[in-house]
């Protein structure tokens, strides 16, 4: 009977600490932003979770336990989760356990030690500082086919691009351009435009530009709806095959200011060349837009290939300038050593930031030699985040830098036509780098690459 009682007694006790569980979510970030990759552990036990991209983590615990959060080159901490569901944690700089670095010819090299350790951000030390070169030698140009259509329908008719647009499953077909204005003829910006077919299914969402422009591609139906929502106004047109342009019109329009702008960059061995000279532009393009732009924000996204020492190292959205660029200074090129590289994770990575969706404009400048991975998978996940930069109302506007083909060429093309974007390209004008690739286009404009982006910079933030 003692016995009998005992067990009853346990299970209970077992019972009442199992009710005690509890999911604990969060996000840890330090004084740059989010953090990825951080590990958040049960004190006493092997039970542990990593941050996601957006530096958000969920767990089960106990009202006992204690969550103890680390992450390389940081401190330390532990929380007491008590009645808490909700923890969210700031970690700071461990300055007394960074790893030693020796500076090289081609820039930072860190010791065997931290190579193994599998991180989606790794922070490099604020006291190293990396020779650039003079900025305002690069030289870029410019093809918008969105400004040049016909030329674009012509180039859909070549076998190379053909092949390419076949291999990556990428159709563009007839666009309608969709205005959105106030009665004073102002663009309004961020009006969520919907595209369907005959049969009412969504196949296309997007929001208008600085110019109060989106761009909708029809696919095979004949005929279709486009709705424009705003400040929860909704309008509506059905339309045919044969209609390229409609404009809507609505009373209210909302002033905004704020800017977003990521740089996403291949950082492997074959940008060896010229990364160096690309980041005295970013760095020169960065203090240009900050002097012009009053409210903006930007990120940084490097990656190499799967295997490398890693695979994206990122760096959310701020406003601290000198953070960036300081954070730029520390990135170096190397690993690769195949062609293809981890483009669609740079993709990912980069799109699932904290964007402003209030921003008048958000852009992507995707710089790059090589091209994704051909397979299924990669295919699928390419056209997921242009989806998601379409509805984001993201630009992508890549610059291709010396040793890429033309499957990097008309895949970038894709990738700035569907976003309403633009495609930039380096050129042998300067005298740097390896062989550049020429374009396939009737002409182009020979510019200085910083004075280039600036220039679209300031025409999509509508400077």
């Amino acid at each position: 009977m003692l016995k009998k009682i005992t067990f009853i007694f346990l299970i209970t006790i077992v019972s009442l600490l199992q009710a005690q569980e509890k999911k604990i979510t969060g996000i840890v970030s330090d004084n740059s932003g989010v953090l990825p990759g951080v590990t958040v552990l049960i004190k006493g036990t092997e039970t542990g979770v990593e941050t996601d991209f957006d530096g958000k983590y969920a767990i089960k615990a106990n009202k006992g336990d204690v969550l103890v959060f680390s992450f390389i080159g940081m401190k330390m901490k532990e929380v007491l989760v008590k009645d808490k569901t909700i923890i969210n944690v700031l970690l700071t700089e461990n300055t007394h356990v960074l790893d030693e670095v020796v500076v090289a010819a081609m820039g930072i090299k860190r010791e065997s030690k931290s190579l193994t350790y599998s991180s989606k951000k790794i922070k490099e030390p604020s006291f190293v500082k990396i020779d650039t070169p003079q900025s305002g030698q690069l030289t870029a140009g410019e093809i918008n086919d969105l400004e040049k259509w016909d030329d674009w329908k012509l180039l859909m008719k070549n076998d190379m691009f053909l092949k390419v647009k076949n291999n990556w499953k990428f159709s563009l077909k007839e666009k309608v351009d969709v205005l959105v204005k106030d009665v004073n003829n102002i663009p309004i910006i961020n009006a969520t435009v919907l595209f369907l077919d005959d049969k009412n299914r969504m196949i296309f969402k997007t929001k208008t530009d600085v110019f109060g422009k989106a761009l909708v591609f029809k696919n095979d139906s004949k005929h279709y709806t486009l709705q424009v929502i705003y400040k929860n106004e909704i309008k509506g047109i059905r339309i045919n095959r044969e209609t390229t342009k409609i404009e809507f019109s609505y009373n209210l329009n909302e002033k905004l200011n704020d800017i977003d702008i990521m740089f996403t960059i291949d950082a492997t061995g074959s940008m060896g060349d010229e990364i160096n000279y690309l980041k005295s532009e970013i760095k020169n393009i960065i203090t240009r837009v900050d002097s012009s732009v009053h409210k903006k924000r930007i990120g940084l996204t490097f990656y190499r290939d799967h295997g490398d020492e890693y695979v994206v190292r990122d760096f959310d959205f701020t406003t601290d300038i000198t953070k960036i660029k300081e954070n730029l200074s520390h990135q170096t090129a190397g690993g690769g050593g195949d062609y293809e590289e981890a483009v669609e994770e740079a993709l990912r990575v980069s799109l699932s930031k904290s964007w402003n969706i209030n921003a008048k404009s958000r852009l992507l400048f995707l710089l790059l030699d090589a091209p994704p991975h051909l397979n299924k998978e990669n295919i699928n996940t390419i056209k997921n985040q242009i989806k998601k930069a379409q509805e984001k109302g993201i630009k992508i506007i890549p610059i291709v830098a010396s040793g890429a083909d033309k499957t990097v060429e008309y895949l970038m093309r894709y990738f700035s036509v569907s976003t309403n974007g633009t495609y930039v390209f380096l050129t042998d004008d300067s005298g740097i780098g390896n062989k550049h690739l020429k374009p396939t286009t009737t002409d182009f404009k020979v510019e200085k690459l910083n004075n280039l982006i600036v220039r679209l910079i300031n025409k999509y933030a509508g400077i």
